[in-house]
Formats: C-alpha cells, sequence, structure tokens
C-alpha cells in the first residue's frame, strides 16, 4: 500500500504585518536618536551658559580649593551680572612667555622693506593623524592653525661676531595681532629691513590650560603691593585702602609679594581686564608674575572673554563637598 507524506502548507506572512513591525521598529529608533539628540542639545547648553564641571590642578588656591578637587562653575551669573573683587574664577590666562609658539616661519623681506606672511594655509585644522609622530610636523597641515587674535613676533636675523652664520635679534623684536580683515586676507604684511630674512614666531592669545584663581581688581581699580600686604583704589577714591584677606590662610595672610622678574607693584587695571591671584600668594602664577612672549614685558590682566565663570562648589570627592563663596573688600 502507498503511503505520502503531507505536504507542508506555505504561509507567507501578510503584508501588513511586516509594515507594522518596520514602522514600529523605525520609531523605536528614531525615539532612540531623538532622544540622544535632546541630552546631547541639554548638556552643551547646560555647559555653554549655565555650569561646566573643572578639575583643580595645584595647590595655587589653598586652602580654598585643594590639588584634585573637582569644581562646578557658575556661568550664567556672568552673563547676566558682573564680575565682582573676591570671585574665586576659571579662565584662560593670556599667552605668557611660559607658552610655546604655535610655530615659527622665515620671511625674506623684499627690496621694498616690505615682507609678507603667508598663512592662508594655516586657517584650518592640523590633522592629529599624520602629525602624531611628527614625521610630518614641517608640513602646514601639521601646524596649529592661526586664528584671530594670535599673536606675530617678528625680528631680524643678524650676523654673529666672530661666526659665519647669523642669529636672530630678538633685541629688535615687533608685534602684530591678527584681527579679523588680516585673518580673512590670509596674510600679514610688515615693514622690515630690506633683503633681510626675518624670523615670525605666532603664539595663541591665550594659554593653553584653564586657571583658577580669585579676582583682586576689576576695570577701572589700581592695585598695590606693598609690604605684604594689598591694596586698592577705585576710580571713585582718592587714597589706597587695604583689602580685608581673612580668606587666606597664616601662612599667606599679610604675605603678598611681588615677582622679581616683574619689579612692578602697582598695577592699572584696564577696560575689560582683572587683576587675579592665587589664595595661596606663595605658590600662585598669576598676574604677578605674567610676562608677554619673547618681549619680557608684563602684562598682569586677564581679559574679560578668557573668564568661563565663578566657581560654585566642590563637587568630589564627596567628603569635601562646599559651597565657594566670594571674598569680601
Amino acid at each position: 500500500m502507498q503511503t505520502f507524506k503531507p505536504e507542508l502548507e506555505y504561509r507567507r506572512p501578510k503584508s501588513g504585518n511586516v509594515r507594522k513591525f518596520f514602522k514600529e521598529t523605525g520609531l523605536f529608533i528614531a525615539d532612540i536618536f531623538y532622544n540622544a539628540i535632546v541630552i546631547i542639545v541639554l548638556v552643551v547648553l547646560i555647559r555653554s551658559f549655565l555650569i561646566s564641571p573643572f578639575r583643580v590642578v595645584g595647590s595655587s588656591m589653598a586652602d580654598t580649593l585643594d590639588n584634585k578637587e573637582f569644581i562646578l562653575i557658575d556661568k550664567l551669573s556672568y552673563l547676566v551680572g558682573d564680575i565682582e573683587r573676591g570671585d574665586p574664577v576659571v579662565f584662560l590666562p593670556p599667552a605668557t612667555s611660559k607658552d610655546t609658539p604655535k610655530f615659527e616661519e622665515m620671511v625674506q623681506v623684499k627690496a621694498s622693506g616690505t615682507g609678507v606672511f603667508n598663512f592662508s594655509e594655516l586657517r584650518h585644522v592640523k590633522n592629529a593623524v599624520y602629525c602624531d609622530g611628527h614625521l610630518l610636523s614641517a608640513f602646514w597641515f601639521c601646524k596649529e592653525k592661526v586664528k584671530p587674535g594670535d599673536l606675530v613676533y617678528y625680528a631680524p636675523q643678524k650676523e654673529v661676531a666672530g661666526s659665519s652664520g647669523k642669529q636672530t635679534n630678538w633685541n629688535l623684536v615687533k608685534r602684530i595681532e591678527v584681527d579679523e580683515n588680516t585673518y580673512k586676507q590670509g596674510t600679514i604684511a610688515f615693514e622690515g629691513e630690506k633683503e633681510t630674512i626675518y624670523t615670525v614666531r605666532v603664539y595663541g592669545s591665550k594659554g593653553p590650560e584653564y586657571f583658577v584663581k580669585r579676582v583682586i581688581g576689576i576695570p577701572g581699580d589700581t592695585v598695590k603691593i606693598d609690604g605684604g600686604r594689598v591694596y586698592i583704589k577705585r576710580s571713585e577714591d582718592q587714597d589706597f585702602w587695604q583689602i580685608d584677606e581673612s580668606f587666606l590662610n597664616s601662612e599667606n595672610l599679610n604675605r603678598t609679594y611681588i615677582s622679581q622678574k616683574h619689579r612692578q607693584n602697582v598695577y592699572e587695571v584696564p577696560e575689560g581686564h582683572y587683576f587675579v591671584m592665587g589664595d595661596n600668594r606663595n605658590h600662585s602664577n598669576d598676574s604677578r608674575s605674567w610676562l608677554e612672549p619673547i618681549t619680557q614685558e608684563a602684562f598682569a590682566f586677564v581679559p574679560e572673554n578668557n573668564i568661563s565663570g565663578k566657581v560654585l562648589i566642590v563637587l568630589w570627592p564627596i567628603n569635601n563637598f562646599r559651597l565657594i563663596e566670594s571674598a569680601d573688600f
């Protein structure tokens, strides 16, 4: 007797179910992306305009802030209000003699007496992958990009007595700032000695890392350091008055001294700038010690645009959690 196995019936899935599946999956993925974008936007907005975390490096603000503590800074206050004396602030310091230049170029001054530094290719961001090993560091795409506000120093190369070579005479250095028009043109023209090679160095206008210090002088103030004490004369004052620095520890109270390189103890704070010092006065790199690159001229002030915000709280370690208040003077 012959038997037959029943054939399995193939059932084609209904097209409506397939469409429903893909629709639900697509909506699920879209919802994930939407929420991720919202979170990213909120984080960016909060960090840009409200609060931002920083890590304290060093002891320049001891005992107010300790090394390796994590802090939150308040940005909103300075968007709606003014920077006040006594505020502990996080900022990028101006470029100083301790900072390295972005790069150095040689420029030949023409017979007309004009040298032209062309940085049109240096307006692009360097490629970190190509340049990581420094093998291609001489090429334009491995150099730090030029930005508006950068400082360009240039000095002629001179013959050295007793030598057949030439050396840059930095005693004759001059400086140009890259403004918006210069940046768009991609060139800087400078006057120099005819048929002479000039060394050109480019520095950023800001230091490479954030500092945290306390605001001592605001625009219009004159700050004086004398006998270990700090005095201020406001624009409306006739005489100096000593500020109350009871927030300093016993090692630093009435022991504020000037830098031996500066040899300057009176500082007139210009508009749009601030005079700052660390609470650990004997161990702080601040307005008392900043010198411009190459020229070594004193520049003791932080531009307002460099200031990110006011220190609000110490967030970590948790056992040191505390509010940080501004000094009252």
